[in-house]
């Protein structure tokens, strides 16, 4: 029954010796740490950076505000180019019966209605159309008193194409008076938060028709017979807005890019970017801006820079998780400066940083920050792991 007794304090005494060789060569890294500590180092010091070095203050990034540099739009109850619309006339000839028929509004803003002829209707509301018909055909002695009502049948529209960092891409249907580059981004739900400023607008070939070619109407799921045409204008943009000449088909040409930039039109204008039937609009999303944080940290990895906010060096250690050892100090940042070929390396103190705001020095995208082994976080992580290892031998001798 002596054995066991025996053991355990054979197993003791030897795991007490090794915990003092332990602290022995500890003590002698730690003299090793202090000495070397005092190096000094070649890079910049954070806060004795020059001020070209520095990372400029990130500017608000919003790309527009589409309530604010939006046109007025045009009322559905507003004739409009190439609507279809219903007219009704009554003569007041004894029982002669009203005979609706369909028109089309064309390029001009008239209106062909048979027997009483041209008449202007685009830009008014159903009333004053029909107003207008009736004085037309007093006018020219073809009714006495008639009795004319307007109907806006179906509403002319252009098929816009809109991709890229909206909500809601795809093909959309823009009202054809109101068919601009807001009407477009507003009908896609308006910019996602990975939208940039850069717009492409595609723009289709034109499949013009010389003057004296028979033209076919905007199908509106309407039998062409029954539609009276007015006079046609190829590729007409409602009055205010130059109208693009015809072409023949022998003469189309390719697809053609706008590139416009979104910020740099905040002042106004983006109303004013017509869209024609077919286009395609696409907003190109923004290049995200990365930090990379290494070193002693608890998640190493690429982070990306959060919009209309900066980031200083304090707040790149926390997105990795902190760091990794809790004597760590030193921290060296890599940035690359414009038209320099070698990148810069600062160096900069996490306790200074704390306290100074030169040394929590403000990150911009490409930076690699990186929290540095140094002689002192070797011999505290040498440390931590003998009293870990000799804790766990101390731990099973007393099992027995």
């Amino acid at each position: 029954m002596k054995k066991p007794t025996a053991i355990v304090q054979i197993f003791t005494r030897k795991s007490s010796d090794d915990i003092r060789a332990n602290r022995l060569v500890v003590v002698g890294l730690m003299a090793v740490a202090v000495c070397c500590s005092g190096c000094q180092s070649s890079a910049i010091r954070a806060s004795k950076m020059p001020a070209d070095f520095r990372a400029a203050a990130r500017e608000s990034s919003s790309v527009m505000d589409l309530a604010r540099v939006s046109s007025p739009g045009v009322s559905d109850a507003i004739v409009g180019v190439n609507d279809l619309l219903e007219v009704t006339i009554a003569s007041g000839r004894g029982d002669e019966k009203p005979n609706p028929v369909l028109v089309r509004v064309a390029g001009d803003g008239t209106v062909d209605v048979p027997v009483i002829g041209v008449t202007p209707v685009a830009g008014l509301d159903v009333y004053d159309a029909s107003q207008n018909i009736v004085k037309s055909a007093v006018d020219r002695g073809i009714y006495v008193q008639p009795y004319v009502t307007v109907e806006i049948e179906s509403k002319a529209v252009k098929r816009v194409t809109v991709l890229g960092a909206v909500n809601d891409p795809g093909v959309h249907e823009l009202p054809y008076g109101n068919c601009d580059l807001v009407t477009a981004l507003a009908a896609a739900g308006g910019l996602s938060d990975e939208a940039g400023t850069e717009v492409e607008i595609i723009r289709q070939p034109t499949l013009g028709i010389s003057a004296n070619e028979s033209v076919q109407p905007n199908p509106q799921v309407v039998p062409n017979e029954q539609i009276q045409l007015s006079t046609y204008q190829s590729l007409a943009e409602p009055p205010g807005h130059p109208t693009q000449s015809a072409q023949t088909l022998s003469n189309i040409n390719g697809p053609q890019v706008l590139k416009l930039d979104l910020a740099e039109s905040q002042g106004g204008g983006l109303s004013d970017t017509r869209l024609s039937d077919r286009d395609v609009v696409m907003i190109t999303p923004r290049k995200k801006e990365i930090i990379y944080v290494t070193g002693l940290v608890t998640s190493p990895g690429q982070f990306e820079l959060p919009l209309d906010q900066d980031i200083h060096l304090l707040d790149a250690i926390a997105m990795a998780g902190g760091q990794d050892s809790p004597v760590a100090d030193k921290v060296l940042v890599i940035r690359r400066i414009k038209n320099r070929e070698e990148p810069v390396v600062i160096v900069a103190s996490l306790s200074a940083a704390k306290k100074n705001g030169l040394e929590n020095l403000r990150l911009t995208a490409g930076d690699t920050i990186s929290i540095e082994q140094t002689p002192v976080t070797a011999v505290v992580d040498t440390f931590t792991k003998l009293f870990r290892l000799s804790f766990g031998i101390a731990g099973r001798t007393t099992a027995f």
